[in-house]
């Protein structure tokens, strides 16, 4: 008796192994399911029995964001020792952003495991406000520049955008597949580019003007501009998932990164490649992930599974150029100290051998509201269904929460130490010692603006939470 209960135990964990897909022995067996888990799916081409597959799928995602837009103070502090500390104390405003997307794509098969991928997210609504945080908008003097003038108000609204921001064109193969070969987890690589494709994106108020986006050129040589939708970058990004399933679940693991290089057009292909610029691109954005889909129900004969998904990841924004929560607030701004021109570059003062002044001719640099923003993680959690209902078709949604660490937005440094350094280019980075008769520490960053950039007056994004809801259907072909 017991002999034989302990044969029905070890039968039961027998036939639990890993999961793989049936080989048919004849062509004119049934195809099943064998598919492996939606984390890790790759069309494919030249299979048995199914020598092309072709994916399109639409959807729709529903994204919200908000934060608290802080800023330095260099005033005394109560029981601080010395009146030169900064702390982030002044409450500026809340910022919300309500963004309505359509992803449209398709997966084409190449070969076994090996696809074209294709992604088109349009951009139907973008919508951005500041409002008051704790009574900030009763004070405005938090908003001035040195001279007084009033950099914008709050409460402050940008145009609601709309348009294509770009197209991502791409391959993902996977190398190793459970189903082919039980032995190995399924391993998926891809490699995708970025094309900017819509109208650049301009600062712009929506508040002024009669209710019409007001959107100045920063050189002042136009009149009113387009709000535009696109970030105007070509992008390179890379991902790698594996897998493996086990019974029912199926946890996998997987790494992304994104790198951004801005075109030639709009504000950001104002040239970069002055001397004392430090930062020239937009943040290199990394991210991992840990997941797992669990399938509570199969029937393979019809091609229909429910599957489960849960992921959580971490996010890795480098430091770079972007456009931040106070891109249009800033970038449409009417002070002085802001809508000026920096110079790019210094020469030898000719009446003082120890002096530098501006070279006239070299080019101006105008300010767009794009600024310098520091480095700082994040972290999302993940949830998923996808009810695949049958050979053809099949259906998910899911919802997304990310938090994102406190970071400064307008951090670019008055000086790049790392230039060439001659006393002729050094400007204003000069040594304060006096026995070294002002020797250069650097060459002027034209993108540095003391009214936003200098400690003291610099803005930061605390407390950011990003909701998504989204919903897909696919139909594979």
């Amino acid at each position: 008796m017991r002999r034989g209960l302990l044969a029905a135990v070890l039968t039961t964990f027998a036939v639990i192994p890993s999961a793989r897909a049936d080989e048919p022995i004849s062509e004119d067996e049934p195809h099943l399911l064998d598919e492996t888990g939606e984390a890790t799916t790759v069309v494919d081409a030249f299979d048995r029995g199914d020598p092309f597959d072709f994916h399109v799928f639409a959807g729709f995602e529903q994204r919200w964001k908000n934060a608290k837009i802080r800023r330095e103070t260099g005033l005394m502090q109560p029981g601080l020792s010395t009146g030169g500390f900064t702390a982030a104390t002044e409450n500026v405003a809340s910022y919300s952003q309500s963004t309505s997307i359509i992803h449209l794509g398709a997966d084409i098969g190449l070969f076994r495991d090996l696809a074209l991928v294709f992604r088109a997210p349009i951009i139907v609504a973008d919508s951005r406000e500041l409002g008051d945080l704790d009574g900030s908008s009763n004070n405005p003097s938090r908003l001035q520049d040195p001279n007084g003038q009033q950099m914008f108000t709050v409460p402050f609204k940008s145009p609601t955008r709309s348009g294509i921001d770009y197209i991502e064109l791409g391959l993902n193969w996977a190398p190793f597949n459970q189903q082919r070969d039980r032995t190995k987890p399924t391993w998926v690589v891809g490699l995708a580019g970025q094309f900017g494709v819509g109208s650049s994106l301009h600062a712009c108020n929506a508040t002024a003007g009669g209710g019409m986006p007001v959107c100045p050129d920063p050189s002042g040589a136009s009149g009113n501009r387009d709000p535009g939708i696109s970030r105007g970058m070509w992008g390179i990004r890379a991902h790698t998932m594996i897998s493996r399933r086990f019974g029912y679940v199926e946890p996998y693991t997987g790494f992304s990164f994104l790198a951004e290089f801005p075109q030639d057009r709009g504000d950001w292909g104002t040239p970069q490649n002055f001397k004392g610029v430090m930062l020239t691109r937009a943040p290199i954005v990394a991210s991992m992930n840990i997941g797992l889909e669990v399938i509570p129900w199969e029937h393979r004969e019809n091609f229909q599974r429910i599957v489960g998904d849960i992921r959580i990841g971490g996010i890795y924004h480098s430091a770079g150029r972007e456009y931040s929560e106070l891109f249009d607030a800033l970038g449409s701004t009417g002070a002085g100290t802001l809508r000026s021109a920096n110079p790019s570059a210094y020469k030898a003062d000719p009446a003082n051998m120890n002096g530098s002044i501006v070279d006239d001719t070299a080019p101006k640099v105008f300010f767009s509201g794009i600024t310098d923003q520091r480095a700082y993680g994040g972290f999302r959690v993940a949830g998923s269904v996808t009810w695949q209902a049958g050979e053809y078709l099949k259906f998910s949604a899911g919802t997304a929460v990310q938090y994102n660490q406190s970071h400064i937005i307008t951090g670019a440094e008055p000086c790049n130490p790392d230039a060439e350094k001659s006393v002729g280019s050094a400007g204003p980075c000069r040594t304060a010692d006096p026995s070294m008769n002002g020797a250069s520490t650097g060459v002027p960053n034209p993108n540095h603006r003391d009214a936003i950039d200098t400690p003291g007056r610099r803005f930061t994004v605390d407390d950011t939470t990003i909701v998504s809801l989204w919903i897909n259907g696919t139909l594979m072909f």
